[in-house]
């Protein structure tokens, strides 16, 4: 049993499931995270889930225009724009990755 995040039981919980695969659908990663998520999807959550592939994510340039210049927001127009709503109304965030040798994959 999933115990909710929430106090109100009668809410959904929403899940927003980042796969970092590249192999997207046929990959191993994929193979582990659909049963995880359809035990939330049993349980009455909402899932949402994006491959990490196929979003325009720009690296930070460092540079803290979104700090000084424009408080809270970047300067650099990639899908992070569209996720940020997105993630700041999901009670759970799921990160999926393969690890192959270190760490999670980097851009490829």
């Amino acid at each position: 049993m999933i115990l909710p995040l929430i106090e109100d039981s009668t809410v959904a919980l929403k899940v927003l499931a980042f796969n970092a695969s590249p192999h997207m659908e046929k990959s191993n990663t994929t193979l582990i995270l659909n049963p995880f998520l359809d035990g939330l999807k049993e349980e009455g959550a909402s899932i949402e889930t994006f491959y990490i592939s196929q979003l325009k994510i720009n690296p930070c340039l460092g540079d803290l225009n979104c700090w000084t210049r424009i408080s809270g927001k970047c300067i650099q127009k990639d899908d992070v724009e569209a996720l940020l709503p997105k993630i700041q109304q999901t009670n759970i965030l799921v990160f999926a990755f393969p690890l192959y040798v270190d760490g999670m994959p980097g851009p490829g």
